[in-house]
């Protein structure tokens, strides 16, 4: 347990450091990208939700009459003041996470950088560094679980919900503000319901797809869920290895013939050990 402990104080720092570096580069590229679209995609929730409660107030004969998506006589369907207001809070609550975030761990980034290298080139030293050494760690792993609960929502949930989100707002139901569609589509130069001729001659582009690729996709997620927990399993390896694995029949025989092999290499000098003359020295004739 004391080897597993040093081996903890030398590596765990860094792999905890690297990972909250990593996370606060990925969470500010796809934070960048996911603005770009949230600003507009926020406007157009925000006054289609008001159409929808101006529809809802005057008892609209096409506005779904109970809290539920329904389809009216024309065959179309409606988003009820709920589901939009849904919508809302988790596009808001989205973003404001990942910046949060990205903050989060760009700030414990700069605060575990020269501690884990004053640990690591051995400037400090002592039972009562140590001891303190290890209760920053243990407060980037708390950290690193609370992070996780937050990357599972809303930002995981975000991601996956975005997509359907997107097609639902612009293309399947309604009510829309053509005001705001109209903003999107000048902005992003593209069309909601694009002609496919004109598409495959690259005159058009779709919006839909535009807009979902700048969301936060849900792979980059699950990633930055993994790099969230890596501490946690590279503790558990580092663990498993000293107490188990390094001394399985299968390590120990896959050693021991890395160690044969390396002896049976044939040993070249390390330096060059031939020194010339010196320019001085005279030729002696035979």
């Amino acid at each position: 347990m004391k080897k597993y402990k040093q081996k903890l104080d030398g590596r765990l720092g860094i792999v905890l450091l690297m990972c909250l570096i990593t996370m606060f580069v990925i969470l500010g590229i796809y934070g960048t990208m996911h603005s770009s679209v949230h600003d507009e995609l926020t406007v157009y929730v925000n006054r289609t939700h008001q159409i929808a409660s101006e529809l809802k107030n005057a008892m609209d004969e096409n506005y779904p009459k109970e809290n539920q998506t329904n389809i009216d006589k024309h065959g179309r369907v409606w988003m009820t003041v709920e589901e939009l207001e849904d919508y809302a809070y988790l596009i808001d609550k989205t973003n404001s996470t990942i910046w949060n975030l990205f903050f989060w761990n760009l700030i414990l980034s700069l605060f575990l950088l020269p501690i884990v290298v004053a640990v690591h080139m051995e400037w400090i030293a002592g039972n009562g560094a140590k001891m303190a050494y290890r209760i920053v760690l243990l407060i980037g792993l708390l950290f690193c679980i609370a992070q996780f609960l937050y990357l599972v929502h809303p930002i995981f949930w975000g991601a996956v919900r975005f997509p359907g989100m997107l097609d639902r707002l612009f293309l399947e139901a309604y009510p829309r503000d053509q005001y705001q569609i109209d903003s999107i589509q000048h902005r992003f130069a593209c069309e909601f319901k694009p002609h496919d001729t004109l598409v495959q001659l690259d005159l058009q582009q779709p919006c839909i797809p535009k807009m979902k690729n700048s969301l936060l996709p849900t792979y980059s997620t699950l990633l930055l869920i993994f790099i969230d927990l890596f501490p946690f399993m590279f503790g558990a390896f580092i663990y498993a290895w000293s107490a188990w694995i390094k001394n399985s029949q299968v390590v120990r025989t896959a050693r021991q013939r890395v160690e044969l092999n390396n002896s049976r290499r044939v040993q070249f000098p390390t330096q060059n050990v031939y020194t010339p003359p010196d320019r001085n020295t005279k030729l002696v004739e035979v």
